[in-house]
Order: C-alpha cells, then sequence, then structure tokens
C-alpha cells in the first residue's frame, strides 16, 4: 500500500523597504506530494512450556526486548525524516538554537524540542557551561534538560556512519505519524507442541511533512 503524503516548505523572503516602497514579493508555501509505502513492522518471540516454567525471567526479558525494538524502530524512522529537514543549526550552543529558532517560520514556536546523540549531547554540555555553571544539577551532573527554552532528548537512535556529534531542532509537526491502532499485540497457541508464540507489530507511514520547521546539525 502506498500513501501520498503532502511535504510543505515555505517561500519567499522578507525584503528591507524605503519609504513609499512595499514588497516585490510574497511569503507563502508550497507542497510536494512524496509517495509513502506503508510498513508493516512485526517481531515474535516463540517459547515452550517447558521453556517457561524453567526460566521465566528469559521469556519476560524477550517481551522486553519486543517492545524496545518496536519503540526503537520508530524513533529510527523518524530521525530518517529529521535528516530531510532544509533548515541549519550552526551550533550547538545557546546562541545556535536561539538562531536557529529565529529562523523558524512560525512568529510563535512553543512546540519545539531538540533530539542528538550523546556526542551531541557532550558538545552542548561543554558549551553550556559559561550559562549554566550556577544550576545545582549542572555542577553537580553536568545536566542540560533544556536551552533557550526548548526540551532536550538524547537517543541512540541520532547514528551515524562516521561517529559524529549530530542533532535536530524541531517542531513537533514537522514529522507526521500515521499509524493504525498503535503496537497490536497478538498470541498464538499450539497445543499439541505446547508452544507459544507472541507477536508485536504496527502498520505505520512516518513522514516529515513540514521540512522548514527542521534545523539540522552535523558536527565537521
Amino acid at each position: 500500500m502506498v500513501k501520498k503524503v503532502r511535504v510543505y516548505s515555505g517561500t519567499g523572503a522578507v525584503e528591507d523597504l524605503d519609504m513609499g516602497d512595499g514588497n516585490t514579493g510574497d511569503i507563502g508555501s508550497q507542497f510536494e506530494e512524496k509517495p509513502y509505502e506503508v510498513k508493516v513492522t512485526q517481531g515474535r518471540v516463540p517459547f515452550y512450556d517447558e521453556q517457561a516454567m524453567n526460566d521465566p525471567a528469559a521469556i519476560d526479558k524477550a517481551v522486553q526486548h519486543l517492545s524496545e525494538a518496536l519503540t526503537n524502530d520508530v524513533t529510527e524512522k523518524v530521525v530518517a525524516e529529521l535528516r530531510k529537514g532544509t533548515g541549519t543549526l550552526a551550533s550547538l550552543d545557546f546562541d545556535g538554537v536561539v538562531d536557529a529558532i529565529a529562523e523558524l517560520p512560525d512568529e510563535v514556536n512553543d512546540d519545539l524540542y531538540l533530539l542528538m546523540n550523546k556526542k551531541a549531547y557532550a558538545a552542548l554540555q561543554k558549551s553550556s557551561k559559561q550559562y549554566i555553571s550556577y544550576v545545582e544539577d549542572f555542577v553537580r551532573r553536568g545536566y542540560v534538560g533544556s536551552i533557550a527554552g526548548v526540551p532536550i532528548y538524547v537517543s541512540a537512535a541520532v547514528a551515524n556512519e562516521n561517529d559524529k556529534a549530530e542533532a535536530f531542532l524541531a517542531a513537533k509537526s514537522a514529522i507526521t505519524c500515521f499509524m493504525k491502532k498503535g503496537v497490536e499485540v497478538e498470541q498464538e497457541r499450539d497445543a499439541d507442541t505446547r508452544k507459544t508464540t507472541i507477536f508485536g507489530r504496527n502498520v505505520k507511514v512516518i513522514a516529515a511533512t513540514e521540512l522548514d520547521k527542521i534545523a539540522k546539525y552535523l558536527a565537521a
């Protein structure tokens, strides 16, 4: 199945005007319809009654890993879409974040987040010390929870081939997840062999729908 998703971007620019002059161009938006294939993502955990009796904790761990793998899959697909953004986060510090926010198309930006990998977070910790060295959490643990009012999230899913610091400043509306029913869990039982199989799956399309609301940072 293919779903056509409209991907929006802003057009036009502001102008410096002399007295009596008007704008020569308009600011607007445009969209491009892009086809996205609907994906079924599934994992399974098979086990026999004898295994469950011998080591039930191992079965619980396998089911937990299935749940985590499905969640990580969503995050990895979100990161892949964030990389399509058109904005730039020039530096991982207070000034860089503020400048990137100023370049976003909306006048008010209350739904932003910063998603980054560990290397980017380390760079942000170093650059932030001059601003928040008096905050107890930073002094004790080097903790930075937000910058310029934007909450920070660190994920191993933000990985790249060259193992560089990478980060994204984005509005929540920039990525759209079309998901059927969320995560589905189904159990199958073969009474004759005493085998149980647990399936976890989701059916989804994850798409970047507002490219100009994503600013990207990748270390040189």
